[in-house]
């Protein structure tokens, strides 16, 4: 009986009947996902969006921490990496400005517009020549630089974690100074350089502190996740 005839004496039609199954099944297509259940005109979901970006990350890692990896990376390719660039131009210039403008009205803790000015300008060069190399280079190249730094990039990352313990110590060993100027003795550091000085520093930790936390979730998720599925 073919696909197209009705069942005699009446009995409910095949199931068959329903579906030209007849047809071959390169003809006949894959079932439709949900998203195209949903919107019969959209394209199907591509891998160079951030969902499948991070799906195909999962299936590729080989453990916890490649996923990480592999999710940090991504997300500092998004838009959120524009961001964080346009941060890291902004505060160096904010530590020149400060550093410059307040060089000698901080006698208490004279090394700490140093470090701002210093600090300021190292991170300026870093952005720099950054920008410069990702110009430069092809996609195969960035690629390649993900597994691999150049000696200077090295130099500056060293440096400046350096410079931001120094600054650290700097900073917090004259808590709280005295932001009086006319003191008898002369030590004293302005208001608005201290404060500025001590908050950028105590932000960072601060940041580094809820990634650590962001991670440590992570990859308690992750080990959860993966024992629930064995």
């Amino acid at each position: 009986m073919s696909g197209g005839e009705n069942p005699p004496n009446g009995a409910p039609p095949f199931h068959h009947n329903f579906f030209n199954t007849d047809l071959p099944s390169n003809e006949r297509g894959e079932p439709p996902t949900y998203e195209e259940a949903i919107d019969p005109n959209a394209p199907p979901p591509s891998y160079d969006s951030l969902f499948g970006r991070v799906r195909e990350a999962q299936r590729t890692s080989k453990g916890v921490f490649e996923f990480l990896k592999n999710i940090l990376i991504i997300l500092l390719g998004t838009i959120g990496c524009t961001i964080i660039l346009g941060v890291t131009i902004v505060i160096p210039i904010c530590m020149i400005v400060m550093g410059s403008i307040y060089l000698y009205e901080c006698p208490q803790g004279e090394y700490i517009p140093i470090y701002l000015l210093v600090g300021g300008i190292f991170g300026i060069l870093k952005q720099l020549l950054h920008l410069s190399s990702r110009v430069r280079q092809t996609n195969t190249e960035r690629e390649e630089e993900q597994l691999r730094q150049s000696p200077m990039q090295t130099f500056l990352n060293c440096f400046m974690l350096g410079w931001f313990i120094i600054g650290s110590v700097w900073v917090y060993k004259e808590f709280e100074p005295n932001y009086d100027p006319n003191a008898f003795d002369g030590r004293f550091c302005n208001k608005s350089l201290y404060l500025f000085a001590f908050w950028l520093i105590t932000s960072v930790y601060i940041l580094l502190g809820i990634i650590s936390v962001c991670l440590c979730s992570l990859s308690i998720a992750s080990v959860v996740f993966n024992s629930d599925r064995c």
